[in-house]
């Protein structure tokens, strides 16, 4: 008898062991990282998105071709001017007289947060897209509404952090007549600016569906420019 109960507290001490190693075990794992509320977005027509949004553009900025900063937009406060005179890049330099059209190009960077982990996997990384389209977030993914800029990307920071991706962005302007003189005025305006996950938005994709409704995070742009 005295066995049996000899061998009975040595099960409970045993047991009592292993439950305490593994509370402590559990105590120092590094909890789950939940998705961002903002990440439950919802598609142009109100309803909610099948995937989480991965990212929220926290700022674009811009700049000259000096390498200062030309400007900065955000979520509310998404109107930029961009002066010709500043422009990396202008491809009809020379142009003076009404009606010439050409092309500037800014550098810019994006600061971006990380508010869901992926949907899916990226084939070959995240896209950096851009429109010109006058629906702008209602264009569709039909190819010529969307652009993609620069080589696609990994980000791969955790939930709550945040990244920094360079790229450029390019736009229309024509030179016109006005109580000013001949200055240059917006042809094929940026409209805004979107990121893809590659297998996300294909997934998304009814062929086609309006460029907000596959994007992980956009931000709508209201262009101008000046001398």
């Amino acid at each position: 008898m005295k066995n049996l109960q000899t061998i009975g507290k040595s099960l409970s001490y045993f047991v009592f062991c292993i439950l305490g190693i593994a509370l402590s075990c559990t105590d120092h794992e590094t909890p789950e990282i939940p998705n961002d509320p903002e990440s439950a977005c919802t598609f142009r027509n109100g309803l909610p998105r099948t995937y989480p949004c991965e990212f929220k553009i926290e700022k674009l900025t811009f700049y000259k071709k000096d390498g200062s900063v030309a400007g900065e937009i955000w979520a509310g406060a998404n109107e930029i001017t961009l002066k010709r005179s500043e422009a990396k890049a202008d491809n009809n330099p020379g142009a003076t007289a009404v009606d010439a059209v050409g092309q500037l190009t800014f550098d810019v960077k994006a600061t971006i947060k990380r508010i869901a982990a992926p949907s899916f996997p990226v084939s070959a990384g995240y896209q950096m897209r851009y429109t010109t389209h006058p629906s702008g977030l209602a264009a569709l993914t039909t190819p010529g509404e969307s652009y993609q800029t620069g080589s696609s990307v990994p980000l791969t920071m955790a939930i709550g952090s945040t990244a920094e991706v360079n790229f450029e962005l390019s736009f229309l302007y024509q030179l016109a007549n006005t109580p000013g003189g001949i200055k240059p005025i917006i042809s094929r305006d940026l409209k805004a600016f979107l990121i893809y996950n590659d297998v996300t938005s294909a997934n998304l994709d009814k062929h086609p569906s309006y460029i907000g409704d596959v994007a992980e995070a956009s931000l709508p742009i209201v262009n101008k420019v000046a001398e």
